[in-house]
Formats: C-alpha cells, structure tokens, sequence
C-alpha cells in the first residue's frame, strides 16, 4: 500500500468514481482546508482553485460540508482502518529488542506517515480537536487486528521486564496523548515556526522511554 492518502482516494470506495472535475474540486479543498482551515474557506475560493464553476461543488458535493465529509469520510471508513492494518502486520508483529527501540519505531513511522500525507492529516486533525462525530467515527475506524497487535506487543515487553506493568489502556493513553500533542503542536498550530526536528524527536521518543521505563516507578 502507498503512504500517500491521495493515490489511496482514488481507489477507495467512496470517491474511486469522482469524475476529473470532481477530482480536481476535491483536490483544491483538501489544500484551502489545510493552508486556511475549513471555517475559512469558501466554496467560491474552491471553485476558483478547481477552475469550475461553484455551482459544480453544489451539483455533487450539495453543500461545503458535504465536501469535508467527501474529504474524511473516506478515511475513517476505508483508508485508516487499511493503514493501521499495514501499520499492524509490518510493525506490530516485530520481536523488538528493547523498549528504546519499539518507541522510536512506532513514533518514525507515524511522523513520516503524517509528514507524507500532511495536507489530509492536517485537516483530520483540526476536525478531530472540534468535532465529535468525527472523533467518534475515528473509535470505530479502528480495526480489531491492529488492537489485539498492539495489546500483545504491550503484553509482551511487560513480561519481559522491559516496560513498566501498567494496564495496557493506560500505556495507549500515555503514549497516545504525548504523540497526538506533539503532532498538533508542530503540523496543526505552529507549523511555521522553526525547530529542530531531529532534537525534538529524540527528545519525545526519551521522554516516552523513561516514562514507560520500569525502573521509573517507586
């Protein structure tokens, strides 16, 4: 499977039969959306962007909501559930060495994932932060396989002694919530500003380490 979540529309169920036209109104949304969010774009700049007229966006899509849903719903329904189950059998199912090197698998991954799809991500992200339904489509998109995966991992490195024996709910929250804060932070609300992103990331991945590290808890 390609990272890239454009190539994977094409083939998705849900938009694998959007004529050209459509395809190009789609395009130029997922790029207003991501550079001026969606409460700041207009299907009048869509059209625009698209070349054709608004009344194109109307014809297909009914309404600008109806355009984000043709953006996310193709996620949550059919490309994430697909990449988390790649994600699962390529990463997940890999004996690792030590805790060190399990974080920093998962965390490289999932940012180059993010950095290769960074458009769609970002606009997925901005909708998860406000909108509930979306966050709850995100819950159910999750496939059972990459679940059971990544309880095992867990279960596993826990009774090897390399990871602090915590419920794994409460390893997922750990690590989930660092990651997801890293993510906005750098790709949603300051994008722009400088960092280094080599000493950023060494120091997220030693900060999960050392909090999951049983040697950490008294």
């Amino acid at each position: 499977m390609q990272n890239n979540l454009m190539s994977l529309y094409a083939t998705s169920p849900e938009t694998r039969n959007l004529t050209e036209k459509q395809l190009k109104v789609l395009n130029a949304a997922i790029k207003l959306f991501a550079k001026n969010g969606y409460a700041n774009t207009s299907t009048q700049q869509i059209a625009k962007a698209a070349t054709v007229s608004e009344g194109s966006i109307f014809k297909h899509f009914n309404n600008k909501h109806g355009l984000l849903k043709a953006i996310l719903r193709p996620l949550t329904d059919s490309l994430l559930p697909d990449i988390l189950h790649e994600f699962s059998r390529k990463t997940l199912l890999t004996s690792y060495p030590s805790l060190h090197e399990f974080i920093k698998t998962i965390t490289v991954n999932r940012i180059q994932f993010i950095e290769d799809n960074i458009l769609v991500v970002k606009i997925f992200l901005s909708e998860v932060l406000y909108d509930s339904a979306v966050r709850k489509d995100i819950i159910g998109a999750f496939p059972q396989d990459f679940i059971d995966d990544l309880n095992n991992e867990l279960t596993q490195m826990k009774a090897q002694h390399v990871m602090v024996d915590w419920p794994n709910q409460q390893i997922i929250r750990f690590l989930s919530a660092n990651f997801a804060g890293y993510v906005v932070e750098h790709y949603v609300f300051f994008p722009d500003r400088d960092w280094d992103k080599e000493a950023e990331l060494n120091n997220l991945i030693r900060f999960m380490e050392n909090g999951l590290s049983p040697q950490e808890v008294s």
